[in-house]
């Protein structure tokens, strides 16, 4: 049975009347939800759940789109022949989207915290992989959860089952679930926060912008710090976000550090000229009641997933004096 969430949200607090389009598919969205399940004697084949008291597969709790019978059908082939391994209970919270920080904080934790809820275990199942993800080992540590990693040569045998479903669906939040990872990942700060955070893109990988030396310089003339969030672990980026009153970033995963933000900060995105279609970071600030402030900037393409940006230094001025006055 699923669950129907129906969600509002409030526009930018610098809306121009000429941009209203770009957000107005935002402004109230309803979604469907899948039931957390409790299983019993459930195979794990890598990243797929069987039940062979069922003689089920439940992928559309560890995938994004519910797999055919012919991937699951390889996927039984491809595991047929190694070794096991049995746990008596694991919460799992994953899927192929997972290893991304963005999808870890935002979809994975408050899984978790559904999963919690049980009372049925205290530990998450997750593939060694995620063991060298530095974001994943170090948010688990923060929240003394103990992970059960298993081997791409072993399937496991669990007794005890809790099958989280996606709280959302993607680019929404489940507005109190995202509030309880803010709460239980960000600290309080000792003084009123103070902080000006420009975070850059400059060392990323894809997804960076061109005119950065620009970019950098005007940051630095109204006072901001200039971060690369590359050289700060995941305990130093939410001391840092503790203390920050604005916070800039272009879009992409640094603007995932918003949820550490306190209550009152205020957010910029720089956004992709035109795009109407990736609000995650616009649909986060509103479910965390964060003031969200953006600028439209020149992607190389249309797809703000993978495209360069030119910033509009004179659009990203104009919003500083809004906010620095």
């Amino acid at each position: 049975m699923f669950e129907e969430v129906y969600v509002k949200r409030k526009p930018p607090a610098n809306l121009r009347i000429d941009d209203e389009k770009l957000f107005l598919g935002a402004y109230e969205v309803n979604f469907k939800t899948y039931p957390i399940l409790r299983l019993d004697n459930i195979a794990l084949l890598q990243d797929t759940v069987f039940s062979p008291s069922h003689m089920r597969f439940y992928s559309s709790h560890t995938h994004i789109h519910p797999l055919g019978i012919l991937p699951l059908g390889k996927r039984v082939v491809h595991c047929a022949l190694k070794k096991w391994k049995k746990i008596p209970h694991g919460i799992w919270i994953k899927d192929e989207w997972s290893a991304n920080y963005f999808h870890w904080i935002t979809d994975c934790l408050p899984r978790l915290w559904v999963g919690l809820d049980t009372g049925i275990s205290d530990r998450v199942i997750l593939h060694e992989s995620y063991r060298h993800l530095p974001y994943v080992t170090q948010s688990l540590e923060i929240l003394n959860i103990n992970p059960i990693y298993y081997r791409s040569n072993e399937n496991l045998w669990v007794e005890n089952l809790v099958l989280t479903p996606r709280t959302a669906t993607y680019p929404n939040f489940n507005k109190e679930l995202a509030q309880n990872t803010r709460n239980k990942l960000r600290l309080t700060p000792s003084v009123e926060p103070f902080r000006m955070v420009y975070i850059s893109r400059k060392f990323a990988p894809r997804r960076k912008t061109h005119n950065e030396v620009d970019v950098e310089l005007l940051m630095t003339y109204y006072r901001f710090e200039v971060i690369y969030a590359e050289n700060l672990s995941l305990q130093e980026q939410i001391s840092l976000m503790s203390e920050t009153k604005i916070f800039v970033s272009l879009h992409g995963a640094a603007l995932t550090n918003m949820i550490f933000l306190p209550n009152g900060s205020k957010v910029v995105e720089l956004r992709n000229q035109g795009d109407s279609i990736t609000q995650c970071y616009f649909n986060l600030a509103n479910a965390l009641d964060l003031a969200y402030y953006y600028t439209l900037n020149q992607g190389d393409t249309k797809d703000s997933i993978i495209s360069d940006f030119t910033v509009d230094i004179e659009a990203l001025k104009q919003v500083l004096d809004l906010l620095c006055d």
